[in-house]
C-alpha cells in the first residue's frame, strides 16, 4: 500500500475516532446535567376512572393499567399540580388516540376527521398552556388502545407515566437522562459499520462484499436501536405523526432484509443463496407495501406487523438452517463463524416474537442485546481476521521476493559469462579488421544485454515476436564468433501468440553450444513454429552431435536452466517442453503451447 494511502487512512480514523470521543463526552455530560436539574415533573390526575365504559371508580397510586388490553380508559379529575405561567402540560400520545377536555372543552386531541391519521394515531406531542387548563379546572382524559391484537403491547400506561409539566425544552432533558445508553449504543454500532467494517471491506478487495454487507448490518442495526429506543421523542423533529411510526417501522423492517443480505453474501451452495435471495425480495415487497399502505391511508403500518413479522422470524429460522447445512455438511469455516455471530439475533428475535404474543415485558429488549452482541463477535472476528490478513500479506510479499529473485536467476543464467568474453573479444577483433561491422555488433550486443534486464518487468507472457527479435540478436552475436560453421533457418509459420520470456533462448543456446558447437564441421539450427487446430508450436532443431536422453549428463553442471524454463512454461501458460535426441544426429526441442491458455 502506498504512503500516501496509509495516511489517508490514518487521518481519517483519527478524525473519527475524535468525532466519536466528542459525541461520547457531549452526551455524558448533557446527561450528567439532565439527571441532576430536569425542567419537568411528572403530574397526575386525581379523580376518577372508567375502563371500556364500566362503572367508574376512584384512582388509586396502586393503578396499573399496562397488564391489561383495554381498548378505551377515561379519567375525570384534576391535575395534581397547577400549570405554572411560561410551562406546559406535556402529554406523548404515542400510538394511542388521546382527547383531553378541560371544563369540557377539547383542548388537545390527536383526532382527525379525513386523511391518512384516521387509520392510526402515530406519535405526537401535545403542549398544553395554562391558559387553555386554568388551576383546579376539570379535566377529563380519553385514551384509546387501536392494538389491543397485540398482546404485549399497552400504551395506555405509557401515557399517563409520561404526563409532565415543563417548558417545551423539558422532552430534550427527558431524553438524554433516560436514553443516553440506548444512544450511545447505537452510536457505537453505526460508528463500526460506517467505518471499521467498511474500511475493511475496502481494504480488502478479496472481501469487500462481505464486508459492505456487514457494515449495511451494523447501520441499519444502530439506527433501529436508536428510533427504538427514542421513539416517544421522535416528534421533536418529526412534525407529522404517521411519519414518524412509518419512520420507526421502516427502520425495524430494514434490519431483517440486511441481515439476510448478509447471509446471502456468505454462503456458496446455489440453492442455499437461491432460497435467500427470494427472502430478500419478500422482505422488501412486504416493506414497501406496508408503507404504501399506511401512506394512502388503507392500513395502519404497525397492525403489518401480524404479517411481517411471521414471515421474517421463518425466514431467520430458515438462512440459519443454510448456515448450519454449510457449516456442517460442506464443512465451511466462514459459514460457521456467521452461524456464531448471527444466531444472538435470530434467537434474540424470536423471545422478542414470542414476547409480543405473550406480553411478558412491553419493550423489544432482546433484539437490542441480540444485536448488540452480535456486532461484539463481529469485531472479534474482523481483529482475528485482520491478523490472518497481515500474516498472507507477509506471505505474499515473501513469495514476491522469492519470485523477483527467481527472474533474477533466470536473466543471469541465460547470460554465461563464456558467452560475454567470447563477444566481447570478437568485437575487440573486428575493432582492427572491421570497424564498421564492430560498431553493429556493438549495437547488437547492448540490445541483447538491454533485452535480458528488461526480462525482469515481464510477469506475464510476452509477443512471440517479441522473442523472436531477441533470439535473432543472439544468434546473430554467436554467428560472429562461429561464422561458417554456423547456419541459422527460420520457419515461422505462426506468431499471434504469447510465449513466457526468455524460454526459447536457452533451447537456442543449447543448440549452438551443445550441438552444433561440438561438431567438427559445424551444422544448422533452425527454429520453426506451427499452428494447430488446439495448440501452437515452438521447435528448436539441430544437426549436431546430439546425446543419450536416457543418460544423465556428468559434467558437473546443475542443469537448473531446462527445469527452470519447464516451470515457467507449465506455470504461466501450461505449455509443455519435451527433447528429443539422437546421438551423432542431433536433438529436436517442441514447447506446446495450448491456445486455450493463451
Amino acid at each position: 500500500m502506498k504512503k500516501n494511502t496509509k495516511a489517508f487512512i490514518l487521518t481519517g480514523t483519527i478524525g473519527v475516532l475524535l468525532l466519536f470521543a466528542f459525541l461520547f463526552v457531549w452526551t455524558a455530560v448533557n446527561y450528567q446535567a439532565a439527571s441532576v436539574d430536569t425542567e419537568s415533573s411528572k403530574v397526575s390526575i386525581i379523580g376518577e376512572y372508567s375502563i371500556d365504559g364500566e362503572n367508574w371508580k376512584k384512582m388509586q397510586s396502586s393503578n396499573n393499567f399496562e397488564n391489561d388490553n383495554y381498548e378505551t380508559v377515561i379519567f375525570k379529575g384534576k391535575l395534581s399540580q397547577n400549570i405554572p405561567k411560561n410551562q406546559y402540560l406535556i402529554i406523548s400520545m404515542c400510538d394511542v388516540w388521546v382527547e383531553l377536555k378541560a371544563n369540557g372543552e377539547i383542548v388537545a386531541t390527536n383526532y382527525y376527521d379525513s386523511g391518512v391519521s384516521t387509520i392510526t394515531p402515530g406519535n405526537s406531542i401535545a403542549y398544553i398552556s395554562s391558559d387553555d387548563i386554568p388551576d383546579n379546572a376539570e379535566i377529563e382524559l380519553a385514551i384509546s388502545n387501536p392494538y389491543t391484537v397485540f398482546a404485549g403491547f399497552n400504551p395506555i400506561q405509557d401515557t399517563l407515566d409520561n404526563l409532565t409539566i415543563g417548558n417545551k425544552d423539558a422532552l430534550y432533558n427527558d431524553l438524554l437522562k433516560n436514553n443516553t445508553p440506548a444512544i450511545l449504543v447505537s452510536l457505537a454500532i453505526v460508528f463500526l459499520g460506517l467505518f471499521a467494517f467498511t474500511l475493511a471491506g475496502l481494504l480488502w478487495k478479496n472481501v469487500m462484499s462481505r464486508n459492505i454487507a456487514l457494515a449495511l448490518m451494523a447501520i441499519t442495526g444502530g439506527i433501529f436501536v436508536l428510533t427504538d429506543s427514542i421513539y416517544t421523542y421522535l416528534p421533536l423533529w418529526i412534525g407529522n405523526p404517521v411519519l414518524c411510526m412509518v419512520f420507526d417501522e421502516f427502520a425495524t423492517y430494514l434490519l431483517p432484509i440486511t441481515a439476510f443480505l448478509y447471509v446471502r453474501v456468505n454462503v456458496e451452495d446455489k440453492r442455499c443463496k437461491g432460497y435467500i435471495s427470494i427472502l430478500i425480495i419478500v422482505s422488501i415487497l412486504l416493506t414497501m407495501a406496508a408503507v404504501f399502505l399506511q401512506l394512502f391511508g388503507v392500513m395502519d403500518i404497525l397492525k403489518s406487523q401480524i404479517f411481517v413479522f411471521p414471515f421474517i422470524l421463518l425466514g431467520s429460522m430458515g438462512s440459519t438452517i443454510c448456515l448450519i447445512y454449510e457449516a456442517f455438511k460442506l464443512k465451511s469455516k466462514n459459514s460457521r463463524a456467521v452461524l456464531i455471530s448471527v444466531c444472538p439475533l435470530v434467537v434474540a428475535g424470536l423471545i422478542d416474537f414470542i414476547n409480543s404474543l405473550t406480553g411478558f415485558t412491553h419493550d423489544r429488549v432482546f433484539i437490542r442485546l441480540g444485536l448488540l452482541i452480535t456486532v461484539v463477535i463481529q469485531i472479534y472476528l474482523l481483529l482475528r481476521e485482520t491478523r490472518e490478513h497481515q500474516k498472507e500479506l507477509l506471505r505474499y510479499q515473501e513469495l514476491q521476493n522469492e519470485m523477483l529473485q527467481m527472474r533474477v536467476s533466470i536473466m543471469v543464467s541465460q547470460i554465461q559469462p563464456h558467452f560475454l568474453y567470447n563477444s566481447l573479444t570478437s568485437i575487440a577483433q573486428l575493432c582492427e579488421k572491421n570497424p564498421s561491422k564492430a560498431k553493429k555488433a556493438t549495437i547488437e550486443f547492448s540490445e541483447y544485454l538491454r533485452r535480458n534486464m528488461n526480462s525482469l518487468k515481464e510477469q506475464a507472457p510476452v509477443p512471440f515476436e517479441s522473442e523472436l527479435k531477441h533470439l535473432e540478436t543472439y544468434l546473430s552475436l554467436e554467428k560472429m564468433r562461429f561464422g561458417d560453421e554456423l547456419n541459422i533457418e527460420y520457419d515461422i509459420e505462426a506468431t499471434d501468440f504469447l510465449i513466457p520470456s526468455l524460454t526459447v533462448q536457452p533451447l537456442v543456446e543449447n543448440a549452438v553450444k551443445h550441438g552444433v558447437g561440438m561438431k567438427e564441421d559445424g551444422g544448422t539450427v533452425t527454429i520453426a513454429t506451427k499452428e494447430f487446430d488446439d495448440r501452437y508450436e515452438v521447435i528448436v532443431s539441430d544437426d549436431g552431435v546430439g546425446f543419450d536422453t536416457a543418460k544423465k549428463p556428468n559434467d558437473g553442471r546443475t542443469h537448473i536452466g531446462m527445469e527452470n524454463v519447464r516451470n515457467r512454461l507449465k506455470t504461466m501458460c501450461n505449455a509443455v517442453l519435451n527433447i528429443e535426441s539422437t546421438v551423432g544426429k542431433g536433438t529436436v526441442a517442441t514447447i506446446k503451447i495450448p491456445k486455450e491458455e493463451i
